[in-house]
């Protein structure tokens, strides 16, 4: 049974709207919502003043996420996910950011990044996001989705948090309800049995759980799903046979991502031989001693393709290596590459040390940095000089 959740609101949520209404003194004994006697809410009109920093707000998630989602993967947790997904990525945060790598992207990339985001954020809705706060409170994120042929509409983003980053998270949304009518984007909220749903209509929709991850999805269907499979109500990987025969390696991962059924009338382009022969997919990152490793493993349709498959990917290391013989970095990258079998797995693997990776990162950080500096200057166009007072008038015209 659903039922309105607008009438029971905590101190937090309602402190959340009043900041949101650009309240400074965040009174909570002041009527920041009022309530009329069918338990619905009708906003003071001086929430209107909001409508600035919402829209910034509302802007700032999607990037807020995509911040944090170079990082994917780790030990996949099948029973978050749906026994219909078709492909998946994962992320174990604590555990990328233990690694040189890990520790190198979150204090040189996302922190700097997101703090930005966060003192803009502080400075029109007064409220005290600390980056480095929220960065450690993401313990994990996991994507997945049941379909190939409209990804977004059948795709879920599953969000581990602290309980103080789902504190926030929740208040956040919470105070979007109490904002009302007067909200740039509407947000509503049900409660359907342990589960709170957030949605803003055609857009977004937000599953939270007690004690369980955050589902979050474009469309209602796809998020309600997802949080039965969260309630334990619907089947999940945990009880699938989907993505067998993969064994990882042995070392600590911090990415994972697999797919299958990618070749089954996905109208795959003549060049992918080697998917349209693989019917699943599995490609994992991680870091051992000194070095950061790719594993990427296909599964062969049949075991009689697996010879082929092995020689395709070895013609491709070999047509690389043609490519740039003058490219020393790339040249030791493709040597370091390994190629074996297993049954009908093709195992290719790559390692390259930590620090060259570092300091491949940091170039390519360096051009970016100069490429927005030059950007700007580009941007910004010389204003033409007006004509000296002192200039000599112009010769007469002669008849």
């Amino acid at each position: 049974m659903r039922r309105n959740g607008l009438a029971n609101k905590t101190n937090f949520e309602k402190q959340i709207c009043a900041r949101l209404n650009n309240d400074n003194s965040c009174n909570l004994s002041a009527p920041v919502c009022e309530y009329n006697t069918d338990g619905a809410m009708n906003a003071p009109p001086e929430m209107t003043k909001r409508n600035d920093c919402m829209k910034r707000i509302t802007l700032y998630l999607p990037l807020l996420l995509s911040l944090l989602s170079p990082a994917l993967a780790g030990s996949i947790p099948k029973e978050q996910i749906s026994a219909d997904a078709k492909w998946l990525v994962h992320l174990e945060a604590a555990q990328f950011r233990a690694t040189k790598v890990g520790s190198f992207v979150t204090s040189e990339l996302l922190e700097k990044q997101l703090a930005q985001l966060a003192g803009q954020v502080n400075e029109k809705v007064k409220l005290d996001l600390d980056a480095k706060k929220i960065i450690a409170g993401v313990n994990s994120i996991t994507i997945y989705g049941t379909d190939y042929q409209s990804p977004p509409d059948h795709a879920v983003l599953l969000i581990g948090t602290s309980p103080e980053l789902e504190k926030i998270f929740v208040g956040f949304l919470a105070g979007m309800v109490l904002a009302g009518t007067n909200a740039p984007v509407q947000v509503t909220q049900t409660v359907e049995g342990n589960v709170t749903f957030y949605a803003v209509p055609n857009a977004a929709y937000c599953a939270v759980l007690p004690g369980k991850v955050i589902a979050i999805g474009r469309s209602r269907e796809a998020t309600e799903n997802a949080a039965k499979v969260l309630e334990g109500k619907a089947p999940s990987l945990a009880s699938s046979t989907a993505f067998a025969g993969f064994d990882g390696p042995k070392e600590a991962l911090f990415f994972v991502g697999m797919a299958e059924g990618f070749n089954l009338g996905n109208n795959l382009p003549p060049q992918a031989r080697l998917l349209q022969v693989a019917d699943a997919a599995r490609i994992a990152l991680g870091e051992s001693s000194d070095h950061v490793f790719l594993s990427l493993a296909l599964r062969a349709k049949t075991p009689d393709v697996v010879a082929e498959m092995q020689q395709v990917v070895q013609g491709l290391i070999a047509i690389g290596s043609l490519s740039q013989p003058q490219d020393k970095n790339l040249g030791a990258l493709l040597q370091s590459i390994k190629v074996s079998t297993n049954g009908n797995i093709v195992n290719v693997r790559v390692d390259y040390p930590v620090d060259k990776a570092i300091e491949q990162l940091t170039q390519a950080q360096d051009k970016v940095l100069k490429h927005h500096g030059n950007a700007g200057k580009t941007d910004r166009k010389e204003t033409p000089k007006p004509e000296s007072d002192s200039a000599p008038p112009a010769a007469p015209t002669t008849r």
